[in-house]
């Protein structure tokens, strides 16, 4: 009897940990539903850049032009990045639907979007 209590204590205990975890991550971050956001910064840190990409391709601006590196894509289809304007350039990053990237370090994307679309 005794270890089963201990075992059914564990296991309560254990749940809440796991819960806060689901919370802290990126899914309960700043960008909004539907949304597709860029980082100046790893971690999601430094400015973030919304957008909500089509299949016409958007030059990405002043501030974060080559200065991208995190994202979060919170819609329903890829979105594809460019490292030069008006989606051209030889270096692409895809962001697949609903996922996020918290380093463009690991994929030699830091400091290179240029420009996106809808893909």
């Amino acid at each position: 009897m005794r270890r089963k209590i201990i075992a059914a204590a564990l296991i309560v205990g254990i749940q809440p940990v796991l819960v806060g975890l689901a919370l802290a991550g990126p899914a309960s971050a700043d960008c909004p539903a539907n949304t597709f956001c860029l980082y100046e910064t790893h971690d999601y840190q430094g400015g973030e850049y919304r957008y909500a990409p089509t299949t016409t391709c958007t030059n990405l601006g002043s501030g974060i032009t080559n200065d991208a590196n995190a994202m979060r894509n919170y819609r329903d289809h890829q979105v594809k990045m460019w490292d030069l304007p008006g989606c051209g350039g030889s270096l692409t990053y895809t962001a697949q639907a609903f996922s996020y990237d918290s380093d463009f370090g690991n994929n030699g994307f830091s400091n290179k979007a240029s420009s996106l679309k809808r893909i």
